[in-house]
């Protein structure tokens, strides 16, 4: 992205509080390395489970196994949210609002790969590591892989003072 989206500081912010810059939230996007995804089940009650993602061309990405709670979620409500951020009260809490899409084009499954390899490291490149060869499983979409598109970002700044800032997404 270019220009970066439309930012504004919201009403839960305190009286000192600035809008936290575009390039600092993207950075913290980039350089997590677990989130919480939350989906809704068709019967309406909320699903809600920690895994890996990577940010890349201005969204999220992950993966999961195609008989997974949240693929069946995702099959018949493809809005979802992307948590993560502290447990205290000093630094920032993100949430991603978007759409997930189910990823099948090769070219682009090998571009989410590499930026999992990137971002992990030897717990997917290692045969000793916790997901080795999970980017094949992508690459070969033996695993199914998705990209969110935010339509908003928030950026929760903890501690005084207090901030709520929102990156509104064009569509």
């Amino acid at each position: 992205m270019t220009s970066g989206p439309r930012t504004d500081l919201g009403p839960f912010s305190g009286p000192n509080a600035t809008a936290q810059p575009w390039a600092h939230t993207v950075g913290a996007l980039q350089r997590t390395q677990k989130f919480t995804l939350c989906t809704v089940r068709a019967d309406g009650r909320p699903h809600a489970v920690p895994l890996l993602a990577v940010w890349v061309s201005d969204g999220l990405a992950f993966c999961t196994g195609p008989e997974e709670q949240k693929v069946k979620n995702l099959a018949t409500n493809r809005n979802c949210i992307l948590t993560t951020g502290t447990n205290t009260l000093t630094g920032f809490d993100y949430v991603v609002e978007g759409t997930a899409s189910l990823v099948t084009d090769a070219e682009r499954l090998d571009g989410i790969a590499t930026a999992f390899e990137q971002a992990y490291g030897w717990h997917l490149t290692r045969e000793d590591g916790t997901w080795h060869g999970m980017g094949d499983g992508m690459r070969t979409a033996s695993v199914q892989t998705y990209f969110v598109q935010p339509d908003i970002i928030f950026a929760f700044g903890n501690g005084e003072p207090f901030s709520e800032t929102r990156y509104h997404f064009a569509r």
